[in-house]
């Protein structure tokens, strides 16, 4: 344990420390611990984690892997600043019973900064296209208006097809920008109570064109009162729902039917959309969140980034995000939004 180079700590089968190595006991101060609990010099978000993944060990569960780096918890240390993603394993006795749990704390502060370097670059790349796309669009609307001149059969279809390419482009460098914004806490979240109804009402009237042109059906299932409010930011909130019902609509088959549901469940508001598509496999269901992710064989065109930014707008309103699928049985995207506002 001591040759390993991130924090490890051995726990019995009754959740208490048998040991440390080196690294813990500098890293995390475990050295100056006093009598009691361990684990109580831990500064309290860290000590939660590592609560929670030996939990989920000695519950029966498996092994704890996390998902990405959204997971990293920030400690302070003598050399700064550190990021420690939670792991965890199960030890065995000649049995196969489980008798222990090994939590280790990877350090991935280099990777992590790493990583915020390529998304300010992503960022930077992404606004320096805007300049010259707007150039580029404004020249195509007038070459469309024949203000230089007539235009062929011919030439009016290919600028035609420029257009379209031109606003899909757009549309994805402005993704690409909130995106980094709301990443980086930039975003400036503009609330206000607004009535549920009329926010279901308002993301299917945003789909219902793209939902004739694909032949399918929009539908709203809700048991909340008429009156039932939220303290959302609506503009950003219909961002989820268009992603939502969108993606939904394009994996749809001709005549079905999407549904966007509302209910509450104690102090929460759960929100989903329903669609009897292929479904998703369960390999692919952890994964359709992350920035650039698409399901093989999936050959809508999209970019990959709608799910990313949904799932930072629910989590930037305190709120979580989630799918349910079988394969060949449709999907179900869910997310939650707390009735208010969490306390910072």
């Amino acid at each position: 344990m001591d040759s390993l180079p991130d924090p490890v700590l051995l726990f019995d089968e009754s959740g208490r420390i048998l040991s440390t190595n080196h690294p813990a006991d500098v890293l995390l101060g475990m050295d100056e611990r006093s009598e009691g609990d361990p684990l109580s010099t831990l500064p309290v978000q860290l000590r939660s984690v590592v609560l929670s993944v030996r939990s989920h060990v000695l519950s029966g569960r498996g092994s704890y892997v996390p998902r990405d780096f959204a997971e990293a918890v920030a400690t302070q240390t003598a050399e700064g600043d550190r990021y420690l993603l939670p792991r965890a394993a199960p030890v065995y006795d000649e049995r196969g019973a489980v008798q222990g749990v090994a939590v280790i704390l990877q350090d991935i502060t280099r990777l992590r900064r790493f990583d915020e370097l390529k998304n300010d670059l992503v960022a930077t790349v992404a606004h320096e296209f805007r300049t010259p796309l707007t150039s580029l669009r404004m020249s195509i609307h007038l070459c469309l208006e024949e203000l230089p001149g007539p235009l062929t059969e011919k030439q009016t279809e290919l600028l035609f097809a420029a257009r379209e390419d031109c606003e899909r482009l757009q549309a994805f460098i402005d993704d690409l920008l909130d995106l980094a914004k709301l990443q980086a806490g930039r975003l400036e979240m503009r609330k206000s109570r607004i009535p549920i109804h009329q926010l279901l009402q308002g993301a299917l009237a945003e789909q219902s064109a793209y939902a004739e042109q694909m032949q399918v059906q929009l539908r709203i299932e809700s048991s909340l009162l008429p009156l039932a409010e939220t303290e959302v930011d609506p503009e950003r909130l219909s961002m989820v729902f268009g992603n939502l019902i969108a993606n939904a609509i394009r994996h749809s088959p001709v005549g079905t039917v999407v549904t966007v549901c509302a209910e509450e469940e104690s102090a929460r508001f759960r929100f989903s959309v329903r669609d009897e598509g292929p479904g998703i496999a369960p390999d692919y269901q952890r994964e359709v969140f992350h920035k650039f992710f698409r399901v093989p064989g999936n050959h809508s065109g999209a970019a990959g980034l709608g799910l990313s930014i949904a799932k930072e707008i629910v989590e930037a309103h305190g709120g979580e995000i989630g799918v349910q699928s079988e394969p060949g049985h449709g999907a179900t995207f869910y997310f939650f939004i707390p009735k208010r506002e969490p306390a910072q």
